[in-house]
C-alpha cells in the first residue's frame, strides 16, 4: 500500500485525520467536512538538519511513532468513527509509488528509500492511510480554492525551510511527474546564485550541495545570508541570538529599513530567475499560489520584491505587452498556514468533487 493512487472519485464530507509533517513543525488536526481544519497542534519537528545519516532510520521509526500515537489520541478524542489519516510529507518521493528519496529539512544530506504509508498500514491496518509530499497537499488544495477558477494550470509554490514547486490540472486534478521517479517541481535544489557587492556569495543547502535556489531564498538561506552579514547592514542588532535573526529581519523589512529591502531583493532574485524560466516554458499554468513561513512573515514586501525581478527580467512578447502580467498570475496564498492539510485530506478524499486522477 502506498496512498499515492486517487481513490474513488466521488464527493465526500467525512472526517479525516490530517497532519503536515515540516522542517519547523509537526502539526496534525482534523479535517471536517466544511473544510476547516479542527483542533489543530504542533511540535517541534523532529529532526533536522543535524540529523547524522546513521540515524535517520531510526528517526524514521520515530516519525512513523508520532504519527500512529497522535492519530490514535485524536481518534479516540472525537465523537464519530474516524478510518482516514492523511500525511502531507516535507520531502522528496516518488509520487507514484510513495518511495521517500530524501528530505533535507528533517534528514539533512542523507538519501534514503523510505516507505512511511507502508510501515502506518501495518502499524494501524484498520485505518486507511495516505502520504503525499507537502507541495502536493498544497497543490491539491488549490482545487476547492475558488480564486484559482476550475480550468486551467496552477502551481503551488512554498517558500519555507525548503523550496519546491508542484502544477496541477485544475480541470482533472492531475499532477504531472516523471514516469520513472515520480518527481517534479524540486526546485528548491537548481544551481543558483547570489551576489552581493559584485560578488558570488556561497553558501550551502540543507541537501549538502553549495549554491543551489534554497542555500539562498529558503528561510534557513536567508538565516544563513543574515549571519553572513554584518547585522547593522540590515538593521538587525550584534547581540541578537540567531534563532531571532528571521523575526528581526522581518520587522526592518516592514519598517522599510533599506538595508533589509537590500537583503530581501537579493534572496527573491533566484527565485524570481525559476519562476520566470517556468513561465516561459509552461504558459498553462496561469496562477501561481505562493505560501510558506518565508512568505507569511515577509508579506507584501516578499510578493513585491519578486514581482519586481520579474517585471525588470521581463518576459518576451508577454510582459513587456502587459505590465500587469505577472501581478496577474503570482500570487499569495492563505496566511492561516493550514493549506498542506487541507489539500493532504482533500487528496485523501477524492476531493469533493472528485477530480484528483493519478499520475
Amino acid at each position: 500500500m502506498t496512498g499515492f493512487s486517487a481513490p474513488a472519485a466521488r464527493a465526500d464530507e467525512r472526517p479525516v485525520v490530517v497532519f503536515d509533517l515540516g522542517g519547523t513543525w509537526f502539526r496534525a488536526g482534523v479535517l471536517t467536512g466544511t473544510g476547516t481544519v479542527t483542533g489543530l497542534r504542533r511540535v517541534p519537528a523532529l529532526g533536522g538538519r543535524g540529523t547524522a545519516p546513521g540515524s535517520v532510520a531510526d528517526l524514521q521509526r520515530r516519525i512513523v511513532d508520532w504519527l500512529v500515537r497522535t492519530a490514535d489520541e485524536i481518534r479516540d478524542e472525537r465523537p464519530e468513527p474516524i478510518d482516514t489519516c492523511a500525511v502531507s510529507l516535507g520531502a522528496a518521493m516518488n509520487h507514484r509509488t510513495g518511495e521517500v528519496f530524501g528530505a533535507a529539512p528533517l534528514f539533512g544530506p542523507a538519501r534514503t528509500s523510505w516507505r512511511p504509508a507502508d510501515e502506518l498500514a501495518a502499524r494501524r491496518p484498520e485505518v486507511r492511510w495516505t502520504v503525499v509530499n507537502d507541495v502536493s497537499a498544497l497543490a491539491y488544495a488549490l482545487l476547492a480554492d475558488d480564486s484559482t477558477g476550475r480550468r486551467g494550470g496552477a502551481a503551488a509554490v512554498t517558500i519555507s525551510t525548503g523550496i519546491a514547486y508542484r502544477t496541477i490540472d485544475l480541470a482533472t486534478g492531475r499532477i504531472p511527474v516523471d514516469r520513472t521517479y515520480g518527481l517534479q517541481g524540486e526546485i528548491g535544489h537548481l544551481p543558483a546564485q547570489l551576489l552581493w557587492d559584485g560578488k558570488a556569495l556561497t553558501l550551502p543547502c540543507d541537501c549538502g550541495t553549495d549554491g543551489h535556489v534554497s542555500s539562498y531564498s529558503s528561510g534557513r538561506g536567508i538565516e544563513q545570508l543574515l549571519h553572513r552579514l554584518p547585522a547593522g547592514t540590515w538593521g538587525g542588532t550584534e547581540a541578537a541570538p540567531r534563532t531571532e535573526a528571521l523575526a528581526a529581519f522581518s520587522g526592518a523589512v516592514a519598517a522599510g529599513h533599506p538595508g533589509a529591502l537590500r537583503v530581501l531583493d537579493a534572496v527573491t532574485e533566484p527565485l524570481a530567475r525559476v519562476l520566470l524560466t517556468q513561465a516561459c516554458l509552461d504558459p498553462e499554468v496561469e496562477r501561481t499560489v505562493l505560501t510558506g513561513g518565508v512568505v507569511d512573515s515577509l508579506g507584501d514586501a516578499y510578493l513585491a520584491s519578486l514581482l519586481g525581478h520579474l517585471n525588470r527580467l521581463g518576459l518576451y512578447g508577454m510582459s513587456d505587452r502587459d505590465p500587469a502580467y505577472f501581478a496577474g498570475r503570482i500570487v499569495r496564498g492563505r496566511s492561516d498556514g493550514l493549506n498542506a492539510l487541507r489539500g493532504a485530506g482533500f487528496h485523501a478524499r477524492g476531493i469533493t468533487d472528485g477530480r484528483v486522477r493519478p499520475a
